[in-house]
């Protein structure tokens, strides 16, 4: 297996550096918190994983308290402002749409890549992420979403010019769904005054819900309607991970609970929708559905993360590399598994060389 990883690490000797990607609609300001279990005078002990602190809340129940935070990071946030900072890093050139500060970019963004070309239409989300060994809890302020339509879109970045983003873009990426009211049409819109106008370019398409447990069945099937006609006019990708494929199974088929492993239920939701791949990524391993059938490849489970909020969007960013160089599907998922252990492991988004090396160690 060593070879495969070195391999793969000499394929990104000539990555595709001169293609352009673009990538919406969303933008936050993550403040990352360890949350204080026990200290001893200026030593602190964080809570190690959501059942000890799940049980230590449970347990002030009718009491009150107090839980103290170690603040650990001030940084970009959102799924479009992550993923454009790790392709910017990855030496993409990248148009980055999102909720960047309005009518001033945010300072925190003023961060971004010099590969990144912000365009700002409104002000970040705010989002305080609590982060254990095994996970994160993310509480988020996306008030400032509210008023952000389609129509605010053309009016705030303006339809030519997203027109000329659009046709200089070799993949574009539009990912948070859920935390957007009006995703969906803001992504109608794209498809039916941007896309379909332009023809049938050969673009590729990836698309990302993240956690859709607040939206109702049909609307997370509206969204599937949408992301579907997009296949008309390219290759299409839908991104899951372990928790969003049971949702979304429940959601097309009506249930609560299914009795199936996560590659069966993956298989029916390809069944169900009209993409060209669906992207599987649980913790320890991912996994993609097309019409040559199912590719799985297991990955490292990064024992002590820095980092975990935008581990997500670094998979996502390694998989978009894979692609556009179009690399073998079992290939594409290891660079988006690699990318996101990287950065975890790191707590900074990989640029290519770090990339490599983290492949061949």
């Amino acid at each position: 297996m060593k070879d495969v990883f070195q391999k793969l690490a000499q394929k990104l000797q000539n990555p595709p550096s001169e293609q352009s990607v673009m990538v919406g609609f969303d933008g936050y300001v993550d403040n990352l918190y360890g949350v204080v279990q026990k200290k001893s005078g200026t030593q602190k002990y964080q809570f190690p994983d959501i059942a000890s602190f799940s049980r230590h809340i449970g347990n002030l129940a009718g009491k009150s308290g107090q839980v103290e935070l170690a603040l650990k990071a001030t940084k970009i946030g959102g799924n479009a402002p992550i993923m454009s900072q790790t392709l910017g890093e990855l030496g993409f050139k990248v148009q980055c749409l999102g909720t960047l500060g309005y009518p001033q970019l945010h300072p925190v963004f003023q961060s971004l890549n010099p590969n990144v070309c912000p365009h700002t239409m409104a002000m970040p989300g705010l989002s305080d992420a609590f982060e254990f060994n095994d996970g994160k809890l993310i509480f988020s302020d996306c008030g400032s979403f509210d008023t952000l339509d389609w129509e605010k879109v053309k009016e705030n970045v303006g339809l030519e010019e997203f027109k000329e983003i659009y046709l200089q873009s070799q993949l574009v990426a539009a990912v948070d769904w859920v935390n957007l009211p009006y995703a969906t049409d803001i992504w109608r819109g794209l498809l039916n005054e941007i896309v379909r106008p332009s023809g049938h370019l050969s673009k590729r398409f990836l698309f990302d819900l993240a956690d859709p447990s607040r939206k109702s069945n049909a609307e997370i099937r509206e969204a599937l309607e949408v992301i579907s006609a997009f296949s008309e006019f390219g290759e299409v990708a839908l991104g899951l991970n372990e928790n969003e494929t049971n949702l979304v199974y429940a959601a097309l088929n009506e249930v609560e609970l299914a009795d199936y492993s996560l590659e069966e239920m993956a298989s029916k939701i390809f069944q169900a929708i009209t993409v060209d791949s669906l992207i599987i990524h649980p913790v320890d391993r991912s996994f993609a559905i097309s019409k040559e059938g199912l590719v799985s490849q297991k990955g490292k489970v990064v024992l002590d993360p820095k980092i975990l909020t935008g581990g997500g969007d670094n998979f996502n960013a390694g998989y978009v590399l894979g692609w556009l160089m179009n690399l073998e599907m079992v290939e594409r998922l290891l660079l988006g598994m690699a990318c996101s252990g990287a950065y975890i492991q790191n707590g900074k988004s990989p640029d290519l060389h770090e990339l490599k090396e983290y492949l061949e160690l």
